[in-house]
């Protein structure tokens, strides 16, 4: 019930290779999903983030044949300790959906959430649990991408036509890309990005076309500077946009090779800057050879680049440092055939441009979407937070951001 705290019985273990100590911070009786990687998901004290969960069977969702509704799961909002691991259940009767990334946000100052439930976009004050409708939202549209302002004056999503996919029932489980990707970019759905100002109560859409507009991110320092891609197969999209809201422009950050370039998992650091993922090839028929993190000002200035020695992680996010990452793949040798089973630190050498992955612990996720690993570090940097279906359900696993354990050869 809303407002029952739950105590999981953690489990802790080390790591065959390095030692280092992993904690499962839930209970492996259902299914705990975390937000996207790139959601604002913590306190700024660290002490706590959020989850949705099934475990306690109160989810209800009132059209379960919308076309926008999914398949994936649904369930409750719950804030978790992460010192205690108490879990606080926020809402009832609630149908937050899972899967590939919980559509749920807790505000950096810890006193709301906000999260997308049967066609509304609601906010629940964390004290008094006191929940009210932000807007409706039907659910003809998917719902993506919820980010806030460090201040918590705004929010701001993006929503994506839904489309009927005749192609969709082809994907293969362990994909990478979405069921249906490629039919659903080239049918161009109708996008918004929209803006919510809290203070005033009120939202606006801040830009559309007919693209996939997914990875909406706000600036953390001011809400009028906004990140998103026109998502689709990387390689084909011109993906990253900046868009100013003060002044309507609309710019591509970085400038692809179509066909030749591919880059993605666009971010806000914490500083700012925008952190994507890129790699290259000579031609179209070869596979992508080169690989590295990109780091660059908001206008697309001061751009660095940091190269891997074989294969890039397919998820990064970076520390309150912007000096260390961490991925959720590890390759320390070209011909390395498990690579895709180890989290990896990662250190940013600028002197070399180079980007130095060390190999953490195995994480063992099965490599379904809906089981992404996305690491990220907690505020202060120094533990990680990642998911994984390892033990037969979708946990949720902490583990400390150790350098000295972490090895450069297996």
């Amino acid at each position: 019930m809303k407002g029952d705290t739950y105590v999981f019985n953690r489990t802790s273990f080390r790591d065959p290779l390095t030692g280092v100590e992993l904690i499962r911070l839930t209970d492996n009786k259902a299914i705990y999903d975390r937000p996207y990687f790139t959601t604002t998901q913590f306190t700024r004290d660290g002490r706590y983030t959020i989850f949705v969960s099934d475990f306690t069977k109160t989810s209800v969702v009132k059209n379960p044949n919308a076309p926008a509704i999914g398949k994936v799961g649904f369930g409750e909002l719950f804030l978790l300790e992460l010192e205690t691991g108490k879990a606080l259940q926020l809402t009832q009767g609630e149908a937050v959906k899972m899967g590939h990334g919980a559509h749920g946000m807790i505000a950096p100052d810890g006193k709301t959430v906000y999260y997308y439930s049967n066609e509304e976009l609601k906010e629940t004050d964390v004290r008094t649990l006191e929940s009210k409708v932000l807007m409706h939202i039907p659910n003809t549209y998917n719902f993506h991408s919820l980010s806030m302002t460090d201040d918590c004056r705004y929010v701001a999503f993006s929503l994506v036509e839904e489309l009927p996919l005749l192609t969709a029932g082809f994907s293969a489980p362990l994909s990478e890309a979405a069921p249906g990707a490629r039919e659903r970019f080239f049918k161009r759905p109708g996008s918004l990005v929209l803006r919510y100002d809290r203070k005033k109560k009120s939202c606006e859409a801040i830009y559309g076309g007919h693209e996939r507009i997914t990875h909406v991110g706000l600036a953390p320092g001011e809400g009028d500077r906004l990140l998103f891609c026109n998502d689709g197969p990387w390689h084909l999209v011109q993906r990253m946009w900046t868009v100013d809201a003060l002044t309507d422009e609309v710019k591509p950050l970085f400038l692809q090779q179509k066909y030749l370039e591919q880059i993605g998992h666009e971010f806000f650091t914490p500083s700012g800057r925008i952190g994507a993922q890129y790699s290259f090839r000579y031609r179209a028929d070869m596979p992508f050879f080169q690989h590295a993190d990109i780091f660059m000002d908001f206008d697309g200035k001061n751009q660095e680049r940091f190269y891997y020695p074989y294969d890039r992680p397919g998820h990064i996010s970076v520390a309150v440092n912007e000096r260390q990452g961490i991925g959720d793949t590890c390759m320390l040798s070209e011909n390395q055939p498990d690579s895709r089973r180890y989290l990896s630190l990662i250190h940013y050498d600028s002197q070399g441009h180079r980007a130095e992955p060390y190999l953490l612990c195995a994480h063992d996720t099965s490599g379904k979407k809906s089981a992404h690993v996305h690491p990220v570090f907690t505020p202060d940097g120094s533990h990680i937070l990642f998911s994984s279906d390892k033990e037969g359900l979708l946990n949720i696993y902490m583990v400390e951001a150790d350098w000295s354990k972490a090895r450069r050869t297996i």
